[in-house]
């Protein structure tokens, strides 16, 4: 007994050392904990601002690409694009047919007034 007597202050000092060591550890660490949720929290505002932006972004991005789609949708596809080329050949090769039915008609309206010029004239 006499000797738990003589040990019982260094006991007491390093038991209260101990838990003044614990107690200051943790008291850091909720600290530390604070801090990480505060800037935690302060980046999760950062995020959602711009996860916003790009939220709107995207949305104009559908937006436009909607425009675009109704734009194209009013396009002639290549089946139908080539049925316009092949009517326009046609048309162009009927076109050169005319011009050529009617440069006689054309000599003999200019025969025609050249006489009733000349009829005037005399």
């Amino acid at each position: 007994m006499e000797e738990l007597r003589n040990w019982a202050p260094i006991i007491i000092a390093v038991g209260s050392l101990f838990s003044t060591w614990l107690i200051a550890g943790r008291t850091a660490k909720r600290s530390e904990i604070a801090a990480d949720r505060e800037a935690q929290a302060k980046q999760h505002a950062e995020l959602k601002g711009e996860m916003r932006v790009l939220k709107d972004d995207v949305d104009g991005l559908e937006e436009r690409t909607a425009k675009a789609e109704m734009a194209i949708a009013h396009l002639p596809d290549k089946d139908t694009s080539h049925r316009l080329e092949m009517a326009i050949s046609r048309l162009e090769g009927r076109m050169e047919v005319m011009d050529e039915r009617l440069k006689p008609v054309a000599a003999m309206a200019a025969r025609a007034q050249e006489r009733m010029f000349q009829e005037a004239v005399s």
